[in-house]
């Protein structure tokens, strides 16, 4: 049997139900999601944002231009340890007609009005601008959201945060537990492997090393010869 022959695959069922229920909770997860349709608003979410579950700001403006001023107070609860987030706002050509919203800055601040994150511009194309937050962490608590602009025409701005659990003790233990089986599996399925084991080399047997022996001896060979067994 050649090496490659006796290469045998490892199940990982047992890892993969380990995954699995390490992020079973996000199944749970919700999407808050405020729409506004003036410049200027402030809204409060009286739910708090739990682990796995996004915020969005869902913004088009077509009866006002100028500066625009929108806040979302929210709360994170227990199990979330970080939160990250995504932009984009169209931004059409000075000459055209489309919507057209320009300086565009997001913003999360504490209850203490400290800045926690700001967006980081990422590029525009075909009309439209984007920006994302890090990976940033975050502690349960009371945060606001601030976006800034100027509306140059229709306004449509869309914001995603979304926040991540906290892995649990218990269930992260679990998971590396799984990958000690699984390599403990690897290590004694290789070992058991007939090309890995030295009595497979016939050379490496006893009566293949005394035939070597009688093999090599330069002196000449007798053969007794054949006598018939007496009967009893």
């Amino acid at each position: 049997m050649s090496r490659f022959e006796s290469f045998k695959l490892v199940p990982v069922a047992p890892l993969a139900l380990l995954i699995a229920a390490t992020f079973a909770q996000q199944a749970q997860a919700a999407t808050q999601a405020v729409s506004l349709n003036v410049l200027n608003a402030a809204v409060t979410l009286p739910t708090p944002l739990l682990a796995g579950d996004n915020l969005r700001l869902d913004t088009l403006v077509t009866t006002q231009v100028g500066a625009l001023l929108q806040t979302i107070t929210f709360t994170v609860g227990a199990g979330v340890c970080s939160f990250s987030g995504q932009a984009a706002w169209e931004v059409s050509t000075a000459a055209g007609t489309g919507p057209r919203l320009i300086g565009v800055n997001l913003d999360v601040f504490n209850a203490s009005n400290v800045l926690v994150a700001s967006d980081t511009f990422a590029a525009t194309s075909s009309g439209f601008a984007t920006s994302s937050f890090a990976s940033t962490v975050i502690s349960p608590g009371v945060y606001r959201l601030v976006a800034t602009g100027t509306g140059v025409r229709d306004s449509s701005l869309d914001v995603t945060l979304s926040f991540a659990p906290v892995p649990e003790p218990g269930t992260l233990a679990m998971l590396l537990a799984g990958l000690g089986v699984v390599g403990l599996l690897a290590r004694k399925r290789a070992s058991a492997s007939p090309s890995a084991s030295p009595s497979a080399s016939p050379s490496a047997s006893p009566a293949w090393s005394a035939w070597s022996a009688w093999s090599a001896d330069p002196a000449p060979k007798v053969n007794r010869p054949w006598r018939p067994r007496p009967s009893p």
